[in-house]
């Protein structure tokens, strides 16, 4: 089943994307058989985290996330400084 979307309309939270890139890399290490189960403890494992210490693997994500958005330094359409040499 899809559902028709507009990608102006809908956006990720902050720290989405760098989450589920954290669940694929541990799922791709592990290959467990149980997918969902495996999610399943590995978010229930990052909230244990959170709760435990003051990291927060969301909060932590949205400033990389944010880093990269503001990555290259110069603006979009702009080509950078030329080096000088």
């Amino acid at each position: 089943m899809s559902i028709p979307s507009s990608c102006s309309t809908l956006r990720l939270p902050a720290g989405f994307r760098n989450l589920l890139e954290g669940l694929a890399l541990e799922v791709l290490r592990a290959q467990p058989e149980d997918v969902v189960a495996f999610a399943a403890q590995h978010f229930q494992r990052l909230l244990q985290e959170r709760e435990d210490s003051s990291a927060d693997p969301v909060a932590w994500g949205a400033q990389l996330e944010e880093q990269l958005l503001a990555w290259p330094p110069y603006q979009v359409g702009r080509p950078p400084h030329p080096a000088s040499g």
